[in-house]
């Protein structure tokens, strides 16, 4: 695998971490509070984060809106801990492999999203990375201020 790339799994492999500790922090049934209506559940956000390792990929490999879609509505887990957990760990498995799979040549190549966005593969990657960040600290938001669970999680190094 590329230096650069294995630097940025070296944080995210912490992110997936911290994400797993949280997710255990939580009990079944917080899993169905929505701290905002007409937005996601705690839940229902954990199952956007736990696949959004494999979309994002799939994204940055150019696949179509009907082609993210689809996956989207195959890879929905379960709203249970354990089942988001294991999507968790199995879609982060699928982006790093895929990503060791590309050459230098293949990171550095230019790809269009759906919606007209366009990024190298590496550009992708660190993309997928803030993704995961930016929903990781809402979810640890919703626990400390609407919850008020304080998850005792380590979010940086």
């Amino acid at each position: 695998m590329n230096t650069y790339c294995k630097s940025v799994f070296e944080q995210m492999d912490m992110a997936i971490q911290s994400m797993v500790e949280l997710i255990r922090v939580l009990d079944e049934q917080d899993l169905e509070l929505r701290p905002t209506p007409d937005k996601m559940s705690i839940g229902e956000l954990i199952a956007h984060i736990a696949v959004l390792c494999k979309a994002d990929f799939l994204i940055g490999a150019g696949c179509k809106e009907e082609e993210i879609d689809l996956f989207y509505e195959q890879a929905e887990p379960s709203m249970q801990k354990a089942s988001l957990e294991q999507a968790l760990l199995d879609n982060y498995d699928f982006l790093r492999r895929g990503i060791a799979a590309l050459s230098d040549e293949q990171l550095m190549q230019r790809t269009t999203a759906f919606w007209g966005g366009v990024h190298t593969r590496f550009e992708w990657l660190l993309d997928t990375q803030a993704h995961l960040y930016h929903h990781r600290g809402q979810l640890h938001a919703m626990m400390v201020h609407v919850m008020k669970i304080e998850p005792g999680v380590r979010l940086f190094e």
